[in-house]
């Protein structure tokens, strides 16, 4: 490759890690064309990119960058994985892909909020709940008491008028 070719192919690779905040890398060896065409679709539905980089680019932009992957990283082709949504969502559309096709698409890596994820914390993020699963956890676990008091402040306004017309029916029984 001509060396004006690698750098601005260097460059393009720096400029979409740098822009993306989220990265996933995954190795697509093993699938076959019709699965290639399908895992790339299904990820361009969930909104996500995957290009496919040369070992020896993504290792120099790392190395410029004063980042680093693990070693074992840059075994055999990798695919970057970057979009609009978080690493674990991307990480669940990869698992989900992976029982459909047999535990192929292993994770070799990627970056979470700027940290390096070698293949094992990479992996781990296919286990977590995802962001919008944490927000309805967090919503769910706020409303549950305000609706158990509502609840209980409804019951006791709504018994208020029974007590009051019950002690009115007591006094008057009393008085005559």
């Amino acid at each position: 490759m001509a060396r004006r070719m690698k750098v601005m192919m260097t460059q393009q690779l720096s400029n979409r890690l740098d822009d993306s905040g989220d990265v996933l890398l995954v190795d697509f060896s093993g699938l076959n064309s019709s699965e290639d065409f399908g895992a790339r679709n299904k990820l361009r539905e969930a909104g996500l990119n995957i290009n496919v980089v040369k070992n020896s680019l993504l290792k120099r932009v790392m190395d410029e960058s004063g980042r680093e992957f693990p070693a074992e990283t840059y075994s055999g082709p990798v695919a970057l994985i970057n979009g609009d949504t978080d690493a674990i969502t991307a990480s669940k559309t990869i698992a989900d892909m992976r029982k459909e096709l047999g535990k192929k698409l292993p994770i070799k890596g990627g970056v979470l909020e700027g940290s390096i994820l070698g293949p094992e914390e990479a992996e781990k993020l296919t286990k977590m709940p995802s962001v919008q699963e944490t927000q309805a956890a967090v919503v769910s676990a706020i409303a549950g008491p305000l609706t158990g008091l509502v609840a209980i402040t409804q019951n006791l306004l709504t018994g208020l008028p029974g007590v009051v017309q019950a002690i009115a029916d007591k006094q008057r029984e009393e008085g005559e």
